[in-house]
């Protein structure tokens, strides 16, 4: 993709999707007549777009268990759980080493990029420019994002926690329990140390440069169900580096978070054995773009025997037939990040 001249850059249209929309269908997977529905998640989507699925409400309504998406839960030891994108506060890291600013850990080209944009969408910030890269670009994206009517959380994830609380459903949370003991020194190595960010900030520029129509097609087009077109546009998309760039810190991965995407799946996938063998009908939650990979989450599954099967290779179900759960207000409950 060609690099974006950083004095073009310009404002950005608004995302002009809005109204009810049903959002994307459900993966299917079987184990004999034991049946998993999943739906992918994405965020941001368009803030204005009600969304409502009465496929997901319907096997909501039969559904005995719930699998969450994979997660990290990091504690320092005194029971406080904190979620993976936190434990940089809970460090107290976000500033770069040594006194350091974004022009003097960054190659100029990456500067000049970074100030045409913080001038759009930060204006007259100067706090962040003492801040490490992956953090002064997380900052970017959401100011980015809110501009031309992006907005984090996915109110699918929430309507499956409300309605799997209003039932009273069991709702499995396949976390990787991450516990450091030494937090002081820790906390000390983390600050001491320079993070492999800079990928992680690069291609959050991109993204606002260049790849926001992309982005916001994405959005679009899982909120109108199109998978076709969101295969398509998860194969153009610049996957975001910068919870990778956070956790391949070396406090960190010595202290139990290395191979950290490869513990979340296979964290994942025990939860869906479980579940498939004690549960006929279950409902579960992954980011769409692990659905949509070829060598993602659901190419272990088919491995393992089951039995997958996409929204858009089967189309025969009526779903006239099926009786819908109760609709309920929904709300994003999700913390900000791009899927």
């Amino acid at each position: 993709m060609p690099q974006s001249d950083p004095d073009a850059t310009t404002q950005l249209a608004a995302v002009e999707v809005q109204g009810e929309r049903p959002g994307p269908g459900l993966w299917r997977v079987e184990k004999g007549d034991h049946v998993l529905w999943i739906l992918g998640t994405l965020s941001p989507l368009p803030a204005k777009v009600e969304w409502r699925s009465t496929e997901l409400e319907a096997r909501l309504a039969e559904a005995e268990a719930v699998i969450d998406r994979p997660g990290v839960q990091v504690t320092s030891g005194a029971g406080k759980w904190r979620t993976a994108m936190a434990l940089p506060s809970l460090l107290g890291a976000r500033k770069n080493p040594d006194g350091a600013t974004l022009q003097n850990v960054v190659s100029p080209e990456l500067y000049a990029r970074w100030a045409s944009l913080k001038a759009i969408y930060l204006g007259r910030n100067r706090s962040v420019e003492r801040w490490r890269p992956v953090f002064a670009a997380e900052k970017l994206q959401s100011e980015a994002a809110d501009s031309v009517g992006l907005k984090f959380g996915s109110p699918a994830s929430a309507l499956v926690h409300k309605i799997a609380e209003q039932r009273e459903l069991p709702v499995i949370k396949p976390n990787v329990a991450i516990v450091i003991n030494d937090l002081k020194v820790t906390i000390r190595e983390f600050k001491a140390n320079a993070l492999g960010d800079t990928d992680c900030f690069e291609r959050t520029l991109r993204r606002f440069e260049s790849d926001l129509d992309l982005l916001r097609a994405r959005a679009n087009a899982w909120a109108e169900g199109d998978v076709p077109l969101l295969r398509e546009l998860h194969e153009a998309d610049p996957e975001s580096a910068c919870l990778d760039a956070v956790l391949g810190a070396s406090a960190l991965q010595k202290r139990g978070l290395d191979d950290l995407p490869e513990k979340k799946r296979q964290a994942w996938l025990a939860a869906v054995d479980k579940v498939l063998d004690e549960h006929r009908i279950s409902v579960g939650l992954l980011p769409i773009s692990e659905l949509l990979k070829p060598d993602g989450y659901l190419s272990d599954l088919a491995n393992r025997g089951y039995v997958v099967t996409a929204p858009d290779e089967d189309e025969s179900e009526d779903e006239s037939d099926v009786e819908l759960a109760p609709t309920l207000d929904q709300s994003a409950s999700t913390p900000a990040g791009f899927e």
